[in-house]
Protein backbone atom coordinates (compact mmCIF):
# COMPACT_ATOMS: atom_id res chain seq x y z
CA UNK A 1 0.00 0.00 0.00
CA UNK A 2 0.98 3.35 -0.57
CA UNK A 3 2.17 5.64 1.93
CA UNK A 4 0.25 8.90 1.98
CA UNK A 5 3.27 11.10 3.20
CA UNK A 6 4.29 9.86 -0.26
CA UNK A 7 1.86 11.03 -2.50
CA UNK A 8 2.50 14.77 -2.41
CA UNK A 9 6.53 13.81 -2.73
CA UNK A 10 4.57 12.50 -6.07
CA UNK A 11 3.07 15.11 -7.38
CA UNK A 12 5.50 17.67 -6.65
CA UNK A 13 8.19 15.04 -8.81
CA UNK A 14 5.33 15.15 -11.47
CA UNK A 15 4.82 19.13 -11.53
CA UNK A 16 8.90 19.29 -11.25
CA UNK A 17 9.22 17.02 -14.54
CA UNK A 18 6.88 19.28 -16.23
CA UNK A 19 8.56 22.31 -15.37
CA UNK A 20 11.72 20.87 -16.18
CA UNK A 21 10.90 20.06 -19.80
CA UNK A 22 8.91 23.18 -20.16
CA UNK A 23 11.58 25.59 -19.16
CA UNK A 24 14.21 23.45 -21.44
CA UNK A 25 11.94 23.86 -24.72
CA UNK A 26 11.50 27.29 -23.61
CA UNK A 27 15.72 27.33 -23.41
CA UNK A 28 16.39 26.50 -26.60
CA UNK A 29 13.05 28.19 -28.25
CA UNK A 30 14.38 31.78 -26.89
CA UNK A 31 18.71 30.92 -27.52
CA UNK A 32 18.55 29.62 -30.85
CA UNK A 33 15.32 30.96 -32.43
CA UNK A 34 15.87 34.63 -30.84
CA UNK A 35 19.02 34.58 -29.26
CA UNK A 36 18.27 35.85 -26.46
CA UNK A 37 20.99 35.13 -23.86
CA UNK A 38 19.36 32.96 -21.15
CA UNK A 39 21.83 30.08 -19.90
CA UNK A 40 19.46 30.08 -16.73
CA UNK A 41 16.71 28.87 -17.99
CA UNK A 42 18.21 25.90 -18.99
CA UNK A 43 20.21 25.99 -15.18
CA UNK A 44 16.84 26.04 -14.01
CA UNK A 45 15.02 23.25 -16.12
CA UNK A 46 17.93 21.20 -15.22
CA UNK A 47 17.49 21.76 -10.98
CA UNK A 48 13.64 21.19 -11.83
CA UNK A 49 14.24 17.53 -13.47
CA UNK A 50 16.89 16.71 -10.34
CA UNK A 51 14.37 17.87 -8.20
CA UNK A 52 11.40 16.03 -9.57
CA UNK A 53 14.06 12.57 -9.58
CA UNK A 54 14.60 13.67 -5.43
CA UNK A 55 10.91 14.19 -4.68
CA UNK A 56 10.64 10.83 -6.21
CA UNK A 57 13.74 8.89 -4.55
CA UNK A 58 12.20 10.08 -1.21
CA UNK A 59 8.70 9.28 -1.85
CA UNK A 60 9.83 5.39 -3.09
CA UNK A 61 11.62 5.40 0.21
CA UNK A 62 8.61 6.25 2.02
CA UNK A 63 6.65 3.39 0.90
CA UNK A 64 10.47 1.17 1.02
CA UNK A 65 9.03 -0.62 3.63
CA UNK A 66 11.43 -4.03 5.20
CA UNK A 67 12.94 -3.73 1.29
CA UNK A 68 16.31 -3.08 2.43
CA UNK A 69 17.26 -3.22 -1.59
CA UNK A 70 14.37 -0.75 -2.75
CA UNK A 71 15.72 1.65 0.55
CA UNK A 72 19.01 1.25 -0.64
CA UNK A 73 18.85 2.75 -4.26
CA UNK A 74 16.24 5.37 -3.14
CA UNK A 75 17.99 6.41 -0.18
CA UNK A 76 21.24 6.96 -2.57
CA UNK A 77 19.44 9.11 -4.73
CA UNK A 78 17.59 11.17 -2.67
CA UNK A 79 20.88 11.98 -0.93
CA UNK A 80 22.62 12.58 -4.05
CA UNK A 81 19.43 14.73 -5.68
CA UNK A 82 19.11 16.97 -2.71
CA UNK A 83 22.78 17.77 -2.99
CA UNK A 84 22.41 18.91 -6.87
CA UNK A 85 19.22 20.43 -6.23
CA UNK A 86 21.03 22.96 -3.91
CA UNK A 87 24.23 23.68 -6.32
CA UNK A 88 22.47 23.90 -9.22
CA UNK A 89 19.87 26.62 -7.30
CA UNK A 90 22.83 28.44 -6.34
CA UNK A 91 24.25 28.19 -9.92
CA UNK A 92 20.78 29.89 -10.91
CA UNK A 93 21.03 32.30 -8.26
CA UNK A 94 24.58 33.45 -9.38
CA UNK A 95 23.93 33.38 -13.03
CA UNK A 96 19.98 35.34 -13.02
CA UNK A 97 21.71 38.04 -10.63
CA UNK A 98 24.47 37.73 -12.53
CA UNK A 99 26.58 37.46 -8.91
CA UNK A 100 30.34 37.19 -9.57
CA UNK A 101 31.32 33.58 -7.63
CA UNK A 102 32.86 31.00 -10.70
CA UNK A 103 35.49 30.02 -8.26
CA UNK A 104 33.34 29.23 -5.58
CA UNK A 105 30.44 27.28 -7.93
CA UNK A 106 33.50 25.43 -9.51
CA UNK A 107 34.24 24.19 -6.68
CA UNK A 108 30.80 23.49 -5.45
CA UNK A 109 30.18 21.20 -8.46
CA UNK A 110 33.77 19.34 -7.74
CA UNK A 111 32.87 18.74 -4.29
CA UNK A 112 29.31 17.48 -4.74
CA UNK A 113 30.45 15.07 -7.39
CA UNK A 114 33.01 13.51 -5.20
CA UNK A 115 29.98 13.61 -2.24
CA UNK A 116 27.97 11.74 -4.75
CA UNK A 117 30.84 9.29 -6.14
CA UNK A 118 30.98 8.29 -1.94
CA UNK A 119 27.41 7.75 -1.76
CA UNK A 120 27.14 5.69 -5.22
CA UNK A 121 28.98 2.85 -3.13
CA UNK A 122 27.83 1.40 0.02
CA UNK A 123 30.59 1.58 2.74
CA UNK A 124 30.44 2.46 6.36
CA UNK A 125 32.38 6.00 6.18
CA UNK A 126 29.15 7.61 4.62
CA UNK A 127 25.77 4.79 3.96
CA UNK A 128 25.85 1.40 4.98
CA UNK A 129 23.32 -1.12 3.26
CA UNK A 130 21.47 -1.34 6.64
CA UNK A 131 18.21 -0.34 8.22
CA UNK A 132 18.46 2.49 10.19
CA UNK A 133 14.78 3.72 11.90
CA UNK A 134 15.15 7.47 11.62
CA UNK A 135 11.54 8.05 13.27
CA UNK A 136 8.59 6.32 13.59
CA UNK A 137 7.51 8.10 9.92
CA UNK A 138 10.68 6.16 8.12
CA UNK A 139 13.70 4.53 7.87
CA UNK A 140 16.65 5.30 6.50
CA UNK A 141 20.56 3.55 5.88
CA UNK A 142 22.88 3.31 8.89
CA UNK A 143 25.56 6.29 8.14
CA UNK A 144 29.02 7.56 9.00
CA UNK A 145 31.12 10.17 9.97
CA UNK A 146 31.16 11.53 5.85
CA UNK A 147 27.67 11.35 5.83
CA UNK A 148 27.80 13.80 8.75
CA UNK A 149 30.29 15.78 6.91
CA UNK A 150 28.19 15.83 4.20
CA UNK A 151 24.93 17.54 6.04
CA UNK A 152 27.72 20.25 7.38
CA UNK A 153 28.18 21.10 3.41
CA UNK A 154 24.47 20.79 2.43
CA UNK A 155 23.91 23.31 5.43
CA UNK A 156 26.98 25.71 3.91
CA UNK A 157 25.49 25.64 0.51
CA UNK A 158 21.80 26.02 1.61
CA UNK A 159 23.32 29.45 3.59
CA UNK A 160 25.50 30.37 0.89
CA UNK A 161 22.39 30.57 -1.32
CA UNK A 162 20.21 32.89 1.40
CA UNK A 163 24.05 35.08 1.68
CA UNK A 164 23.73 35.42 -1.89
CA UNK A 165 20.37 36.54 -2.29
CA UNK A 166 20.95 38.99 0.93
CA UNK A 167 23.76 40.11 -0.83
CA UNK A 168 21.66 40.84 -4.46
CA UNK A 169 18.89 42.79 -2.47
CA UNK A 170 21.48 45.15 -0.85
CA UNK A 171 23.01 45.87 -3.88
CA UNK A 172 19.15 46.12 -5.48
CA UNK A 173 18.57 48.47 -2.64
CA UNK A 174 21.73 50.86 -3.18
CA UNK A 175 20.45 51.28 -6.62
CA UNK A 176 17.75 52.95 -5.46
CA UNK A 177 15.77 50.21 -8.15
CA UNK A 178 12.54 47.97 -7.55
CA UNK A 179 14.12 45.80 -10.18
CA UNK A 180 13.89 41.66 -9.03
CA UNK A 181 13.20 42.99 -5.62
CA UNK A 182 10.00 41.81 -5.01
CA UNK A 183 11.97 38.32 -6.90
CA UNK A 184 14.37 38.41 -4.13
CA UNK A 185 12.35 38.85 -1.63
CA UNK A 186 10.36 35.93 -2.51
CA UNK A 187 13.52 33.68 -2.80
CA UNK A 188 15.00 34.86 0.23
CA UNK A 189 11.74 33.64 2.22
CA UNK A 190 11.33 30.25 -0.12
CA UNK A 191 15.40 29.51 0.45
CA UNK A 192 14.49 30.00 4.28
CA UNK A 193 12.12 27.98 4.54
CA UNK A 194 14.32 25.11 2.47
CA UNK A 195 16.96 25.56 4.99
CA UNK A 196 14.57 25.51 8.08
CA UNK A 197 12.56 21.97 6.72
CA UNK A 198 16.25 20.19 5.84
CA UNK A 199 17.56 21.30 9.50
CA UNK A 200 14.42 19.70 10.94
CA UNK A 201 14.97 16.52 8.44
CA UNK A 202 18.83 16.27 9.83
CA UNK A 203 17.62 16.35 13.46
CA UNK A 204 14.91 13.70 12.51
CA UNK A 205 17.70 12.02 10.76
CA UNK A 206 19.46 11.51 13.58
CA UNK A 207 16.93 10.95 16.38
CA UNK A 208 16.72 14.55 18.20
CA UNK A 209 13.30 14.83 16.66
CA UNK A 210 10.47 13.04 15.22
CA UNK A 211 9.29 14.88 12.21
CA UNK A 212 7.48 13.80 8.91
CA UNK A 213 9.34 14.48 5.79
CA UNK A 214 9.78 18.46 5.55
CA UNK A 215 13.02 19.02 3.24
CA UNK A 216 10.86 18.56 0.20
CA UNK A 217 8.51 21.36 0.71
CA UNK A 218 11.21 23.76 0.87
CA UNK A 219 12.73 22.50 -2.24
CA UNK A 220 9.38 22.59 -4.13
CA UNK A 221 8.70 25.93 -3.38
CA UNK A 222 12.03 27.04 -4.09
CA UNK A 223 11.29 24.91 -7.65
CA UNK A 224 7.92 27.44 -7.81
CA UNK A 225 8.93 30.66 -6.92
CA UNK A 226 12.00 30.19 -9.64
CA UNK A 227 9.05 28.99 -12.23
CA UNK A 228 7.45 31.99 -11.21
CA UNK A 229 10.10 34.60 -11.76
CA UNK A 230 10.95 33.00 -14.74
CA UNK A 231 7.21 33.51 -15.68
CA UNK A 232 8.06 37.43 -15.13
CA UNK A 233 11.15 37.16 -16.83
CA UNK A 234 9.33 36.34 -20.11
CA UNK A 235 7.08 38.76 -19.74
CA UNK A 236 10.11 41.62 -19.29
CA UNK A 237 11.59 39.75 -22.38
CA UNK A 238 8.05 40.47 -24.14
CA UNK A 239 8.06 44.12 -23.23
CA UNK A 240 11.18 44.87 -24.41
CA UNK A 241 10.88 43.05 -27.61
CA UNK A 242 7.43 45.53 -28.16
CA UNK A 243 9.92 48.87 -27.11
CA UNK A 244 11.74 47.89 -29.14
CA UNK A 245 9.75 47.28 -32.23
CA UNK A 246 7.55 50.27 -31.48
CA UNK A 247 11.11 52.20 -31.72
CA UNK A 248 11.73 50.78 -34.89
CA UNK A 249 8.35 50.56 -36.00
CA UNK A 250 7.41 54.51 -35.29
CA UNK A 251 8.96 57.65 -35.61
CA UNK A 252 9.44 58.89 -31.80
CA UNK A 253 8.31 62.57 -32.47
CA UNK A 254 4.67 62.00 -34.80
CA UNK A 255 4.23 58.81 -33.63
CA UNK A 256 4.10 58.20 -37.30
CA UNK A 257 5.38 55.16 -38.62
CA UNK A 258 9.20 55.11 -39.53
CA UNK A 259 10.18 54.87 -42.91
CA UNK A 260 11.83 51.11 -41.99
CA UNK A 261 8.18 50.20 -41.51
CA UNK A 262 6.89 52.08 -44.30
CA UNK A 263 9.44 49.40 -46.50
CA UNK A 264 7.96 47.31 -45.07
CA UNK A 265 4.37 47.97 -45.52
CA UNK A 266 4.92 48.78 -49.16
CA UNK A 267 6.18 45.45 -49.69
CA UNK A 268 3.34 43.30 -48.49
CA UNK A 269 0.46 45.70 -50.36
CA UNK A 270 2.93 45.70 -53.78
CA UNK A 271 3.08 41.54 -53.51
CA UNK A 272 -1.10 41.25 -52.81
CA UNK A 273 -1.26 44.03 -55.66
CA UNK A 274 1.03 41.65 -58.46
CA UNK A 275 -1.13 38.64 -57.39
CA UNK A 276 -4.40 40.38 -57.67
CA UNK A 277 -5.35 40.02 -54.02
CA UNK A 278 -5.51 43.38 -53.76
CA UNK A 279 -7.86 46.00 -55.41
CA UNK A 280 -5.54 49.39 -55.41
CA UNK A 281 -2.39 50.62 -54.13
CA UNK A 282 -2.22 54.86 -54.15
CA UNK A 283 1.04 55.94 -52.90
CA UNK A 284 1.13 60.07 -51.66
CA UNK A 285 4.07 61.66 -50.79
CA UNK A 286 3.13 64.96 -49.06
CA UNK A 287 5.20 68.07 -47.28
CA UNK A 288 4.29 71.29 -45.70
CA UNK A 289 4.58 73.80 -47.42
CA UNK A 290 7.44 76.79 -46.76
CA UNK A 291 8.13 74.67 -43.09
CA UNK A 292 11.43 76.29 -42.83
CA UNK A 293 9.68 79.90 -42.66
CA UNK A 294 7.24 78.53 -40.13
CA UNK A 295 10.36 76.82 -38.45
CA UNK A 296 11.95 80.53 -38.53
CA UNK A 297 9.43 82.55 -37.55
CA UNK A 298 7.19 80.36 -34.87
CA UNK A 299 10.03 78.53 -33.67
CA UNK A 300 11.47 74.80 -33.71
CA UNK A 301 9.02 73.52 -31.42
CA UNK A 302 5.77 75.29 -32.99
CA UNK A 303 7.31 73.49 -35.96
CA UNK A 304 7.55 70.42 -33.91
CA UNK A 305 4.31 70.63 -32.96
CA UNK A 306 3.03 71.39 -36.23
CA UNK A 307 3.96 68.07 -37.67
CA UNK A 308 2.29 65.96 -34.33
CA UNK A 309 -0.53 67.37 -35.21
CA UNK A 310 -1.10 67.22 -38.85
CA UNK A 311 0.23 63.62 -38.25
CA UNK A 312 -3.24 63.11 -35.38
CA UNK A 313 -5.33 64.41 -38.38
CA UNK A 314 -4.55 62.44 -41.06
CA UNK A 315 -4.84 59.25 -39.03
CA UNK A 316 -8.20 60.78 -38.10
CA UNK A 317 -9.07 60.96 -41.77
CA UNK A 318 -7.90 57.37 -43.48
CA UNK A 319 -8.49 54.09 -43.06
CA UNK A 320 -7.21 51.58 -40.30
CA UNK A 321 -5.76 49.94 -43.24
CA UNK A 322 -4.02 52.45 -44.41
CA UNK A 323 -1.32 54.22 -42.77
CA UNK A 324 1.05 57.30 -42.89
CA UNK A 325 5.09 57.46 -42.40
CA UNK A 326 7.39 59.78 -41.97
CA UNK A 327 9.85 59.80 -44.22
CA UNK A 328 12.23 62.57 -42.59
CA UNK A 329 11.62 66.45 -41.75
CA UNK A 330 8.42 67.55 -42.86
CA UNK A 331 8.15 64.96 -45.10
CA UNK A 332 5.54 62.07 -45.38
CA UNK A 333 3.73 58.93 -46.97
CA UNK A 334 0.31 58.03 -47.12
CA UNK A 335 -0.24 54.78 -48.33
CA UNK A 336 -4.23 53.79 -49.16
CA UNK A 337 -4.76 50.43 -49.84
CA UNK A 338 -8.50 49.98 -49.72
CA UNK A 339 -9.67 52.80 -52.21
CA UNK A 340 -12.17 52.07 -55.16
CA UNK A 341 -9.43 53.67 -57.39
CA UNK A 342 -7.55 56.48 -58.07
CA UNK A 343 -10.73 58.83 -58.36
CA UNK A 344 -11.54 57.79 -55.17
CA UNK A 345 -8.13 58.63 -53.28
CA UNK A 346 -7.80 61.81 -54.64
CA UNK A 347 -10.95 62.62 -53.08
CA UNK A 348 -9.46 61.56 -49.50
CA UNK A 349 -6.58 63.82 -50.25
CA UNK A 350 -8.58 66.58 -51.15
CA UNK A 351 -10.44 66.59 -47.87
CA UNK A 352 -7.07 66.06 -46.29
CA UNK A 353 -6.10 69.19 -47.96
CA UNK A 354 -8.59 71.45 -47.03
CA UNK A 355 -8.78 69.91 -43.19
CA UNK A 356 -5.13 71.26 -43.25
CA UNK A 357 -5.73 74.47 -44.89
CA UNK A 358 -8.32 75.49 -42.14
CA UNK A 359 -7.17 74.80 -39.75
CA UNK A 360 -5.23 76.82 -37.27
CA UNK A 361 -2.05 75.29 -35.55
CA UNK A 362 -0.05 76.50 -32.21
CA UNK A 363 -1.41 78.50 -29.61
CA UNK A 364 -3.25 81.65 -28.89
CA UNK A 365 -0.91 84.41 -30.17
CA UNK A 366 1.51 82.08 -31.50
CA UNK A 367 -1.20 80.32 -33.63
CA UNK A 368 -1.09 79.76 -37.29
CA UNK A 369 -2.04 78.43 -40.48
CA UNK A 370 -0.41 75.61 -42.76
CA UNK A 371 -0.49 74.31 -46.32
CA UNK A 372 0.70 70.60 -48.03
CA UNK A 373 1.58 70.12 -51.20
CA UNK A 374 0.74 66.21 -52.23
CA UNK A 375 1.83 63.77 -54.88
CA UNK A 376 0.29 60.93 -55.85
CA UNK A 377 0.78 57.48 -58.32
CA UNK A 378 -1.97 55.01 -58.41
CA UNK A 379 -1.13 51.56 -59.42
CA UNK A 380 -3.16 48.79 -60.55
CA UNK A 381 -3.46 44.71 -59.87
CA UNK A 382 -2.23 41.94 -62.30
CA UNK A 383 0.43 44.66 -64.11
CA UNK A 384 4.15 42.96 -64.03
CA UNK A 385 6.59 45.59 -63.00
CA UNK A 386 10.33 45.39 -63.41
CA UNK A 387 12.80 46.45 -60.91
CA UNK A 388 12.53 47.67 -57.51
CA UNK A 389 8.73 49.32 -57.43
CA UNK A 390 8.59 50.33 -53.71
CA UNK A 391 11.57 52.57 -55.34
CA UNK A 392 9.96 53.49 -58.31
CA UNK A 393 6.25 54.61 -56.81
CA UNK A 394 7.82 56.79 -54.04
CA UNK A 395 10.15 58.51 -56.88
CA UNK A 396 7.07 58.70 -59.14
CA UNK A 397 4.98 60.50 -55.99
CA UNK A 398 7.84 62.83 -55.24
CA UNK A 399 8.04 63.86 -58.61
CA UNK A 400 4.29 64.32 -58.33
CA UNK A 401 5.09 66.40 -55.09
CA UNK A 402 7.42 68.95 -56.91
CA UNK A 403 5.08 69.12 -59.95
CA UNK A 404 2.60 70.14 -57.49
CA UNK A 405 4.76 72.83 -55.64
CA UNK A 406 5.61 73.99 -59.43
CA UNK A 407 1.54 74.86 -59.76
CA UNK A 408 1.70 77.10 -57.03
CA UNK A 409 1.59 74.87 -53.53
CA UNK A 410 -1.57 73.55 -52.10
CA UNK A 411 -2.64 71.30 -54.37
CA UNK A 412 -2.64 67.95 -55.55
CA UNK A 413 -0.49 66.87 -58.20
CA UNK A 414 -1.26 63.40 -59.67
CA UNK A 415 1.22 61.06 -61.88
CA UNK A 416 -0.19 57.74 -63.22
CA UNK A 417 2.29 55.27 -63.27
CA UNK A 418 2.03 52.92 -66.39
CA UNK A 419 3.71 49.16 -67.41
CA UNK A 420 5.13 51.16 -70.48
CA UNK A 421 7.29 53.15 -68.66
Amino acid sequence: MVSVLSLPLFITASISFILGLFFMLLFYRLKYRYEESVAYYLIFSLSAVVSGIFFSAFGVLLNSGDNLNILNVANRITVIGAMFTIVLSLHFYIAFFRYKAPAFLKWSYYICAVFALIALVPNQYFLIKAFYSTSKFYVGLEYGLIFQVWGLWILMLAMYCIYILVKVYIRQRRRHTNNNISAVQLLLFANIVWMITGVCDTFTGIQLIDFPPLTWIGSFMVTCSIAWILVLHIDKLYEEKMQLSNRLMFDHLTQAFSRQYLEIKLAEEIDLLTSNESSALVVCVFDIDDFKSINDRYGHVSGDELLKQLTVLIKESIKPSDCIARLGGDEFVILLTEQQGENNAQLVLEKIRKRIEETQFGQNASSFSATCSFGIVSVKPGIEYSGNLSEELLSRADEALYAAKRQGKNNISVYQYSASE
